[in-house]
Formats: C-alpha cells, sequence, structure tokens
C-alpha cells in the first residue's frame, strides 16, 4: 500500500482446500475474508479483514490503527498478528506454496494467531525491520498434546483474565531477495486460574528466505517451552500420552523453481515445482511431575514422562500462478513415519477441576500428519 494520502483499498482473501487420502476426502473453506485499508494521512493507516473460517465461523483477522511518523518508527494498536516466523503475518495463500500450512506453523507456532496489544514497528538503514509487542496472553486452560498453544489463542475474544506477553521479531535483508529473522514469545498462560499460578510460554524461532531468479527457497526452526506444564495436567486432570509437553519443536526446509523461466517469455505467470523435508514433534520433552499411575501406563505402553517421537514428512508439488494474488496447487505429503490414530477423548483423571477442549476439527486431522493429496485455490486481492 502507498504511504500517499486519501488512498482506500478493499480487497479480499480466499483459501479452498480439497484432502485425500486413501479412506476420506476432505474439503475446507478455510478463509473467505474482506479486507480494507485506508489512509487519511500519509503517517496514519486503518486496517482490516473479517470474514468467514472453515465455512462457518465469522472471524475478525486484524482490525489495526498504525501511526508512523517516520520509517524508522510507527505505533499501532488493535487487533494484531503477532509477528511470529514466517506465515503468522505473510499468511496470503499465494505467499507460501503448499496446499496447507507445514505442521510447524500450526503445531508449534499456531498460526494464524491474532491478539489484542499495541506495538513498535519500523525499519533503519533499509536493511532491518523490527517489531515489538505487548499482548493478551494465553490461556493454559485450553492447551492440549497434540497441538499444545492452539486451543489457548484468545483471538481478540474471551474474557477474564489472560495475563500479559511480549512477542517481537528482527528481520534482516540482504542482496536480492534473500531475509534472514528471528522471533521470540514470553507471557503468562495461567488464565486467571489460581491452580495454574507460574504457567508461562516461551518460542524461540529462527528462518530464511530467498525469492528471486526463479527459485523460492525457506526454512524455519521453532521451539515453544511450556514452564510448569505439570500444573496444566493436574488442572485438566490429562494422563498418559495425552499430557501437555514442557516443550515442542519442529523445522522445515523447502526449495521450488518457476519453470517458465526456463524459456525465453517475458511473463508475469509462474508454474513453481518444489520439494520440502519437515521434522515435528510437538510433545519433545515432558515435566517429570506430571502424574503416573500404574493404572495409566500398562505394559509396553509409554508412560507420560516420556516424550513423543519425531516425525518426518517429505512434500512435493506444484502451483501455478496466473497472477501473483491468484495461486492453484496441488501437492503430496508423505509421512515418514505413519499417520497417528484418529482423534479420541483424552484419558482424564476423575474429578479434576477443569475440563480439557476439543481441538478444532481442522488441526486435530492436520496434527495426525497423513499422507495424503491437497488442492487448493488462494487468492489475495
Amino acid at each position: 500500500m502507498a504511504s500517499a494520502s486519501g488512498m482506500t483499498h478493499v480487497g479480499a482473501i480466499g483459501d479452498g482446500v480439497v484432502f485425500l487420502d486413501r479412506d476420506d476426502a476432505e474439503w475446507d473453506l478455510k478463509r473467505l475474508m474482506v479486507t480494507l485499508t485506508h489512509r487519511p494521512a500519509g503517517w496514519l493507516r486503518f486496517h482490516g479483514e473479517a470474514g468467514i473460517e472453515h465455512a462457518d465461523t465469522f472471524a475478525v483477522q486484524q482490525a489495526v490503527i498504525e501511526l508512523t511518523p517516520t520509517i524508522a518508527f510507527g505505533v499501532r494498536a488493535g487487533l494484531l498478528l503477532l509477528p511470529l516466523g514466517i506465515i503468522n503475518q505473510l499468511n496470503a495463500p499465494p505467499t507460501y506454496l503448499t496446499v496447507d500450512r507445514p505442521l510447524t506453523d500450526q503445531l508449534i507456532i499456531p498460526t494464524i494467531w491474532r491478539e489484542l496489544g499495541v506495538g513498535l514497528f519500523g525499519e533503519l538503514g533499509g536493511t532491518l525491520r523490527y517489531e515489538l509487542d505487548l499482548v493478551r496472553g494465553l490461556d493454559g486452560t485450553g492447551f492440549s498434546a497434540q497441538a499444545p498453544l492452539a486451543g489457548g489463542r484468545g483471538n481478540g475474544f474471551g474474557g477474564g483474565n489472560t495475563g500479559a506477553a511480549m512477542t517481537g521479531r528482527l528481520e534482516l535483508f540482504g542482496p536480492a531477495g534473500f531475509v534472514m529473522g528471528g522471533s521470540a514469545y514470553y507471557g503468562s498462560a495461567s488464565a486467571g486460574q489460581p491452580s495454574l499460578d507460574g504457567v508461562t510460554v516461551g518460542i524461540v524461532e529462527g528462518d530464511a528466505r530467498f525469492r528471486g531468479g526463479g527459485l523460492d527457497l525457506r526454512a524455519e526452526f521453532a521451539q515453544l517451552f511450556i514452564f510448569n506444564s505439570y500444573r496444566i495436567n493436574d488442572y485438566l486432570g490429562l494422563l498418559g500420552q495425552d499430557a501437555v509437553p514442557k516443550a515442542g519443536r519442529g523445522a522445515y526446509v523447502q526449495a521450488g523453481y518457476d519453470v517458465l523461466r526456463l524459456g525465453d517469455a517475458d511473463t508475469r505467470q509462474e508454474l513453481m515445482f518444489f520439494v520440502g523435508f519437515e521434522t515435528v514433534n510437538p510433545r519433545s520433552a515432558m515435566s517429570p511431575y506430571n502424574p503416573n499411575l500404574p493404572t495409566i501406563t500398562p505394559p509396553g505402553e509409554t508412560p507420560p514422562s516420556a516424550p513423543s517421537p519425531t516425525r518426518s514428512f517429505v512434500r512435493g508439488g506444484i502451483v501455478y500462478r496466473p497472477l501473483p494474488s491468484l495461486a492453484f496447487k496441488v501437492d503430496i505429503q508423505a509421512a515418514l513415519d505413519g499417520a497417528l490414530p484418529p482423534p479420541a477423548p483424552p484419558m482424564t483423571l476423575p474429578d479434576a477441576p477443569g475440563t480439557p477442549r476439543p481441538l478444532e476439527k481442522h488441526l486435530a486431522e492436520a496434527a495426525r500428519g497423513m499422507t495424503r493429496v491437497g488442492l487448493a485455490v488462494g487468492f489475495a486481492f
């Protein structure tokens, strides 16, 4: 968006997918949203995105006011997209190659993640971009084993005392399309529950990406920490492999090439072939203080104090962009370690103070890590 005053832009973001596996086919209208950007002055900007998620839920993705007196310093407030990883802020479907977001950006960094808050941002010397935000914290009563933080997001709604969190990002711009970045998050997840006092969450993340000369390369690593996670398990009564972890991690590398660059035609169209590799483990470490009753760890079963095994995936696919803002995608995700079983109610202790919340259906299916073919169309005009 240009910085000139008096400019208004109305647009749309859409993302529809179909997943095929050996037994079933599923479709999901991930997003269909209207966007509005208005800049009454060169230093003042309003931006909002709202619409339907997963075909049946109204959602506000962003609602932000920004004041930018100089390129080096700006202030924003409202419903903010947290500056974590590559995709959470740059989440328009044509900007990434895969049909679904990588599991690292679903199970470790729970994209799309937005919270109410205020922040500072700016660009220094044309090579360094920064952002630092103060936002609402997470609700630990919504945490789970499969996607530890996803159910704890407020996404701008819900009352109660969730505490506060700090999050930030630095990006360094190199020559001709190279960007290297790092993100961090730390904040409360006690949700105002005395039983969860001392439960906090930390995330550290690093990434790099390059786009130019027909190449599209990216890599990301993310690690989450849930301090005093055993208190969540005590409160929700979670046992065995349903226990919330104290740490989880994920990483992926991906490379694509636009084969239309092999010809001499001068075109804005792209036909990108890509491959990638990812490892993810939402339960890479467990608290030694989790309950482990003899009745829940029969012979041959993994005790709750043991981490889950890391799982690996290979992906490959094709993206056709007739326009930069429109993408048709097909890919295949191959699970090198097999899929997890279908979602089931968690194992819990009777008479626990809290009740675990089920994961959203689309996230529970993604967490299974199945071998599947994906088809998608996405746009961001």
